[in-house]
């Protein structure tokens, strides 16, 4: 059983929690998932199994897309609803085109301080952590790209809009900032990743129907057809055992059709995922960087 389950997580799970429920359900070698999710937060979190764990580097870097709905003039300490309330107010009525205006400036690079109710972890410890013992910590700071940020309706208090990112995008950080630059101060209400990658909301299972090692199966996406963007190759047999041992295969074929560091995924005669293999055009070979047992 090797390949990825795309589970549409449901609020007031932790990312973690779908993992203890799967494996309750089935032993797994190997286990875990991409782009961890708010426990308040829902949607894709794609989950990769046995062999599926190996390419998860992979994904990491995947644009990401949200449907988040967010609260005009409340703010929390956790810039989401789940927090304890720090102001509550009542607050005007906007017009739709001021807030997409507003919305607008956070486009392309930005920077985001981190919310101290996170798992980013600063001197080893999850920031949450250290705010809980008491101890003074600065939030820091980081750099993310907002790819394109709309609002889908205001229906006052609550602003709608969906958002594509980089990876590491707080969009509780993103509802503060809204409330900041409206003057009446905001909070995250709820938030669904529609996207991770090329995992999409319309591959997802909803957790609570897996309930058998066969509704695991019969909803597993294999390791060949994953990382779509990647080129394939296919391996003769008698090239198998260089790339097992660690040692690089010919390139074949015209090397101007190839980048240098160009990753490749590398079949056998049957069509299954041997491993991810990087292109070197200067010894026009091709080094494995994952290999993939059968």
């Amino acid at each position: 059983m090797n390949g990825f389950l795309i589970v549409d997580k449901q609020t007031g799970m932790s990312s973690y929690d779908v993992i203890r429920r799967l494996k309750k359900i089935s032993s797994f070698k190997k286990i875990g998932y991409i782009g961890t999710l708010d426990r308040n937060a829902t949607g894709v979190l794609p989950v990769a199994i046995n062999e599926g764990v190996k390419l998860i580097p992979f994904f990491e870097d995947g644009e990401k897309a949200y449907r988040a709905k967010i609260l005009l003039g409340v703010t929390t300490d956790t810039y989401d609803i789940a927090g304890n309330i720090l102001t509550e107010t009542n607050t005007e009525t906007y017009e739709s085109s001021n807030i997409q205006n507003i919305l607008n400036r956070y486009k392309g690079k930005i920077t985001q301080q981190v919310p101290l109710y996170s798992s980013k972890k600063v001197h080893r410890k999850p920031l949450y952590k250290l705010v809980r013992q008491g101890i003074p910590v600065e939030a820091p700071e980081k750099e993310v790209e907002i790819f394109s940020i709309k609002l889908v309706d205001y229906s006052h208090p609550y602003v709608d809009i969906y958002v594509t990112c980089s990876k590491g995008t707080y969009i509780r950080s993103l509802a503060n900032d809204l409330g900041l630059a409206l003057g009446c101060g905001a909070t995250l209400y709820a938030l669904k990743r529609t996207l991770h990658g090329e995992f999409s909301d319309q591959m997802s299972v909803n957790i609570e129907d897996i309930k058998s090692k066969d509704d695991i199966l019969n909803c597993l996406i294999s390791l060949e057809n994953v990382l779509k963007s990647f080129r394939d190759i296919i391996v003769e047999e008698a090239l198998e055992r260089f790339l097992k041992n660690g040692m690089p295969v010919p390139l074949l074929g015209n090397t101007r059709d190839w980048s240098n560091g160009q990753y490749i995924k590398m079949l056998n005669r049957r069509g299954h995922l041997i491993g991810i293999g990087v292109v070197d055009t200067d010894s026009k070979t091709i080094k494995i960087k994952r290999l993939i047992k059968n």
